[in-house]
């Protein structure tokens, strides 16, 4: 057969139809990889407008540590966050950081791909002075002004993730801590001479809907992200391929109903990609054991632009941002680390029992906290009466040698109630251990302390252990 036969014979192989049906499964599958990023910003954005009411400027808060209802990627259960969104498309935004007084302040303002942009705050760039932070459009060309910390940003949109510490855990101080956040002031350069106070709006048992659609709606929230922010050189060729979804900067995103069937199925597909990614992303932390890093080397020394000399990082971007947000420029030397597994291998399920233990003495200068997560989502596990435990709670029990045994399962074990973390029936699951400011020999792995691995000790009904 000559060789101009075999191509006939190939090409034949596919129709014009089935062409464009692989074509939009495979140019979709790497559009939502590519644009993560965009989706998880999104995504938090419009739970901000929609489940919280706030408009651009405004502040929203959590007045106690999170519990399920503030569904984001991988929060915390000891923090009490705060988030604002700004909009730049109008000109520079002027955020105002008070002094530290009655309580701390951390956070980062960061940009619409999730890239860290400036540190605020005591580990800030004003050092907890307090400080008026610039929020400078893209390529803004006017003279700097006086008296701000400019803050060039590349997109439009931007938010910050901040942290308000009360001094101590009683109820004075975290009043003291919430009097402190409302000094926060958001207002365009432009109204200056007489800015709108922001609103506060606390979050506290509220549902906050923040996790990307993993359906054809992610493939809404991209497209409405990408007619909204500056195209990058870098992502030229992207923006190519994007046209065969009807995504563009002149194209309305209208998909027909055979087009959102074949979006609904490459959605499915990366979302299994980056689920998989995320729980195998980041090195062993301790030998022989199922514990591994949330971020690796490369993207730490990234700053978290995932730029290389010579290459975007778009697979770890994509893996990080499934479940993770609000990075830090800075990132404080803190050890967090992630298991999917139990000691032996097997997927963690939550129908089943667990015991994780840990250690007494743990090289900690502030506290340690561990959370169970649902896999498929990276939020808290819903409807979950316990999401996390940590070291400032004073009714876990110990055992004698001070070591503390924490226990998941959809019930709490009878005995343990105060050392269980709920789970949800027939869901997967995986834990983060976070370590806050851990001793110096931690990171430098000269510590002989290691956590253990996860045990199961009961199985499901009618599932083999």
């Amino acid at each position: 057969m000559s060789t101009a036969t075999q191509i006939t014979t190939a090409a034949q192989s596919f129709s014009s139809d089935d062409l464009a049906r692989r074509t939009i499964r495979r140019r979709a599958v790497e559009a939502a990889i590519w644009g993560m990023p965009l989706v998880n910003f999104d995504a938090m954005r419009q739970a901000y407008l929609r489940d919280a009411g706030a408009k651009y400027n405004d502040v929203i808060y959590w007045s106690k540590p999170s519990d399920w209802k503030n569904q984001v990627t991988t929060p915390n259960a000891s923090t009490n966050y705060v988030m604002f969104f700004v909009n730049l498309k109008e000109g520079p935004v002027v955020v105002e950081v008070p002094p530290a007084s009655d309580a701390s302040l951390f956070g980062t303002l960061i940009d619409a791909w999730n890239v860290p942009v400036m540190d605020v705050g005591d580990a800030g760039e004003d050092r907890g002075k307090g400080a008026k932070y610039l929020l400078l459009p893209p390529a803004y060309k006017a003279q700097p002004v006086a008296g701000y910390i400019q803050a060039p940003f590349s997109t439009f949109n931007a938010y910050s993730l901040l942290r308000v510490i009360p001094k101590t855990s009683n109820a004075d101080d975290l009043t003291r801590a919430i009097a402190y956040l409302k000094k926060l002031k958001i207002y365009p350069l432009s109204s200056t001479a007489s800015p709108r106070a922001p609103r506060f709006i606390d979050m506290v048992d509220k549902r906050f809907e923040a996790i990307p659609p993993y359906d054809a709606g992610f493939y809404t929230s991209l497209a409405r992200m990408v007619a909204e922010e500056p195209i990058k050189e870098r992502d030229l060729a992207v923006m190519g391929q994007l046209r065969s979804l009807g995504i563009g900067k002149d194209l309305k995103f209208e998909p027909s109903v055979r087009i959102t069937g074949i979006l609904e199925r490459s959605i499915s597909e990366a979302h299994a990609v980056m689920l998989d990614g995320f729980s195998k992303e980041g090195e062993i932390w301790w030998p022989g054991r199922r514990w591994r890093l949330v971020a690796t080397d490369d993207i730490l020394k990234s700053k978290a632009t995932f730029l290389m000399n010579d290459r975007v990082m778009v697979d770890e971007r994509a893996f990080v941002f499934f479940g993770a947000f609000g990075g830090t420029h800075n990132p404080p030397p803190n050890l967090y680390v992630k298991t999917f597994e139990d000691k032996d291998g097997s997927p963690l399920s939550g129908s089943n029992t667990y015991r994780l233990r840990i250690p007494s003495n743990v090289p900690t200068t502030q506290f340690w906290a561990v959370v169970a997560h649902d896999t498929q989502t990276g939020g808290f596990i819903r409807e979950a009466p316990v999401v996390g435990l940590d070291s400032f709670n004073r009714t876990l029990r110990k055992n004698a040698d001070g070591a503390v045994d924490l226990y998941f399962a959809p019930k709490a074990p009878h005995g343990h109630e105060n050392n269980w973390i709920s789970t949800a029936p027939g869901r997967p699951f995986f834990l983060l251990f976070r370590n806050y400011a851990p001793e110096p020999s931690v990171l430098a792995k000269t510590s002989t302390w290691v956590l253990g691995d996860v045990e199961q000790i009961r199985a499901a009904k009618g599932v083999a252990r």
